[in-house]
């Protein structure tokens, strides 16, 4: 691959891939999943729409990433692990980068366009508003991580409005609460690898701020995530697969990561961040074995209830 096309690609964390965008994925699919356990899809449009929203994730991160790199090209030459990105190091030029993020952000809104009216309204306000607006955070607050799982979040109103048609606050809100909370815990065990080259440049983050405090804070989010996503359960319907799958086991996992990863070692902030994609996998996957049961279930039924229909027609007819 030429050198410059490389750039290009390393500047989008493709060649990081799934890590990183798979942690944009999460909120879409969280919403997208239980939205369709909501309305009953038919699996075969579960799977098609998982596949789009892991494409629609994938580009989100990847125009995330060009304008958190374009922002902050000053604050990654003093950082020893981001001296070398594309535009800090010189490989790639402010124009070259705003031209990616163009065709990048032309993708999104086509996309966008595909989910309906709504939804459309919801990802040329949410996209921008939020997305676009995280990296400067971190020059005016402590809390970029928290501003991240915010913005990360508006992801669960968007795919449950373009699978239902409609707003169920009480779903979407803890959904989102639940997103966001779990974006906010992992984006601060990830910050804690520069955390003596952010406090040497002024960069704020939560794990600078938070200290030899950190793990009791992120507990706190993870008692949040895990009440939220067992009250989602609750006001959807959910079954046993789901609580036990969805809710207990990434609780659990979060926990372990939380209590047990050294936050002064940069490598192992680095592994625990990229093993938080095990616990979000589960809440997915909790999801989709109880609308799997669920519609074997609501299958077995029909073919009962037709076979016991015709059973009593011919009763009659023979009457």
């Amino acid at each position: 691959m030429p050198s410059k096309a490389r750039s290009l690609v390393e500047l989008t964390r493709i060649h990081w891939f799934p890590v990183g965008s798979d942690f944009m994925f999460w909120p879409f699919a969280w919403g997208s999943l239980a939205a369709s356990y909501h309305v009953a899809l038919p699996m075969n449009e579960v799977i098609m729409n998982t596949l789009f929203y892991a494409l629609l994730g994938t580009l989100v991160h990847s125009a995330g990433c060009v304008i958190n790199d374009m922002l902050d090209r000053d604050f990654d030459r003093k950082v020893e692990r981001s001296k070398g990105r594309p535009i800090a190091s010189g490989a790639v030029t402010m124009t070259e980068a705003s031209v990616l993020l163009f065709v990048l952000v032309a993708a999104i809104f086509y996309m966008f366009s595909t989910a309906g009216p709504t939804a459309l309204t919801l990802g040329l306000v949410g996209l921008p508003a939020c997305g676009g607006t995280y990296p400067l955070m971190k020059r005016w607050m402590y809390w970029p991580s928290l501003y991240l799982g915010f913005a990360a979040s508006w992801a669960v109103p968007f795919t449950w409005v373009a699978i239902t048609g409609q707003f169920d606050w009480g779903m979407i809100l803890n959904v989102a609460v639940a997103s966001c909370c779990w974006t906010c815990l992992y984006d601060t065990i990830y910050a804690c690898q520069d955390k003596k080259d952010d406090e040497k440049a002024g960069v704020k983050s939560m794990a600078v701020r938070l200290g030899d405090g950190i793990r009791l804070a992120l507990s706190v989010f993870d008692v949040i995530f895990f009440a939220c996503l067992l009250w989602a359960g609750y006001l959807n319907d959910q079954h046993l697969p789901f609580y036990v799958m969805s809710v207990i086991a990434p609780f659990l996992l979060c926990l372990w990561h939380i209590w047990s990863f050294d936050h002064n070692d940069p490598k192992d902030s680095w592994e625990k961040f990229t093993a938080g994609r095990h616990g979000a996998a589960l809440v997915c996957a909790g999801l989709v074995v109880d609308h799997y049961l669920q519609s074997c279930v609501s299958s077995h039924l029909s073919i009962h209830f037709h076979l016991e229909l015709d059973s009593w027609w011919c009763r009659q007819r023979s009457c």
